[in-house]
């Protein structure tokens, strides 16, 4: 919980920077990249060879929606620890990050964890994950359970990425 928590407060680091003032600091952009690596840190821990692939263009994100989708990719790590892919040793994710014109796609997608269960509900986390991507990043986001494991598709308006 711990190295979670520090990787919520990395994330959040990221985005200020030091002016000469030790008493103030400024928001900065930081990379959709970085900020993957550094939320997924504490999950991808095994051994020297990391199980998290990340493709894809490497937007800058700035703002309130650096929080937001420290948040989600939090929630979406901690489920697959939890629940699929990075609760077993042979488990892998890959995150595509795509641009699609107006439209910033972020494709997680698990594989070799557990076998995925037909039936599920949704908890607390998704919900508000559901309206995060609504109204705060004019989005949406949808899962796709598949035997091999969960796909989730995570379309964000670029616009929102920068305010």
């Amino acid at each position: 919980m711990r190295a979670r928590l520090s990787a919520l407060a990395r994330a959040h680091t990221l985005t200020l920077t030091k002016t000469s003032d030790a008493s103030r600091s400024s928001e900065q952009p930081t990379k959709i990249h970085a900020l993957i690596r550094t939320i997924l840190l504490p999950f991808d821990v095994e051994d020297e060879s990391s199980r998290v692939e990340i493709s894809g263009p490497d937007i800058v994100v700035a703002g309130n929606s650096v929080t937001s989708l420290a948040m989600l990719l939090h929630e979406f790590a901690a489920n697959a620890a939890k629940y699929g892919a990075l609760s077993s040793p042979s488990g892998r994710i890959a995150i595509e990050c795509r641009d699609e014109g107006e439209q910033f796609v972020l494709v997680w997608s698990e594989d070799g964890g557990p076998a995925v269960s037909q039936t599920h509900v949704e908890g607390f986390g998704t919900l508000l994950g559901q309206v995060t991507v609504r109204s705060q990043l004019g989005g949406e986001i949808t899962r796709l359970w598949m035997p091999q494991g969960l796909t989730i598709r995570l379309a964000v308006a670029k616009d929102r990425l920068s305010a």
